[in-house]
């Protein structure tokens, strides 16, 4: 079936990762089995990250194998950020890689322990033998680092080029959520590549433009857009960046812009409703 736009939800990863508790693992399994029963094809179920800096993910191989029965008619996404977790992916049957690394080193440095280009020759390893339409590069602070500010042309180029040799969708992140209109116009319209082209969007202290941002998003091309069931996540670890885009605001914009995506906004309620008192309560 064609539709306008897809959802990448986040919601099991980015929306559970820094939560203040821990979530259990059959309650991930079933909104995981939730998420794509509501139609979203498109899901990322977990991190393979070191458990004791992020001990919500430490379940996330177990996650996987629990899910794995929906990779049939689903693409089932993994964050790896290394060989190591790209190793541990691999041994639970996971097809479907996220990486992402920064244009800003002063930024790579501050949340990796690494410059960019330690980070990308250490993924050319990690994803030898892993083909490209496979691979979904996370770029964050495409819209500015929360440390040094804009983000220089050349860096953000020298990063897609090296976002293009890795894999075929790239992921604009808003990390500091301070993107616009014409900054998103302005950033998607430099980048030279062919690769399909994805905004993960933060409210940033201005909520009421989320809708003028994602319409800025599809209409310079972007027809993927990440969000996170009931809003849950975004960036704890920058102060004014905001929550993740919602899924459900995700579908509201695309009511409004008379915009399908397969996915209807009764069965997301139902969703939603589940999400606040089932995994909020936790």
């Amino acid at each position: 079936m064609m539709t306008d736009f897809s959802i990448y939800e986040v919601g099991p990863r980015d929306g559970l990762q820094s939560a203040d508790t821990i979530t259990p693992t059959h309650h991930k399994v079933e909104m995981i089995e939730r998420i794509s029963n509501v139609g979203i094809t498109d899901i990322e179920v977990g991190a393979m990250v070191n458990p004791d800096k992020v001990p919500n993910m430490a379940d996330s191989a177990l996650v996987y194998t629990q899910v794995s029965h929906l990779k049939q008619n689903h693409n089932l996404g993994m964050l790896v950020p290394n060989k190591v977790g790209v190793d541990r992916a691999k041994r639970v049957g996971v097809n479907k890689f996220n990486v992402f690394f920064s244009p800003s080193d002063y930024f790579n440095i501050n949340n990796f322990g690494r410059t960019l280009s330690s980070i990308f020759t250490n993924y050319c390893t990690a994803l030898e033998g892993i083909p490209k339409k496979d691979v979904r590069v996370y770029v964050s602070t495409a819209f500015g680092c929360p440390i040094v500010g804009d983000v220089p042309k050349d860096a953000m180029a020298r990063a897609m080029e090296w976002a293009d040799t890795l894999g075929s969708t790239f992921v604009l992140c808003d990390t500091v959520g301070k993107a616009n209109p014409t900054l998103i116009t302005d950033t998607v319209r430099r980048i030279d590549a062919d690769a399909e082209l994805a905004l993960h969007l933060h409210h940033g202290l201005r909520k009421n433009r989320m809708f003028d941002n994602l319409s800025a998003g599809f209409d310079n091309g972007v027809t993927q857009f990440d969000s996170s069931i009931g809003g849950m996540g975004g960036c704890p670890f920058i102060p004014g960046s905001g929550g993740n885009l919602a899924t459900e605001e995700l579908l509201l914009w695309g009511q409004k812009e008379n915009l399908d995506c397969g996915v209807s906004l009764e069965d997301i309620g139902a969703l939603s409703k589940y999400v606040e008192s089932t995994i909020k309560a936790i």
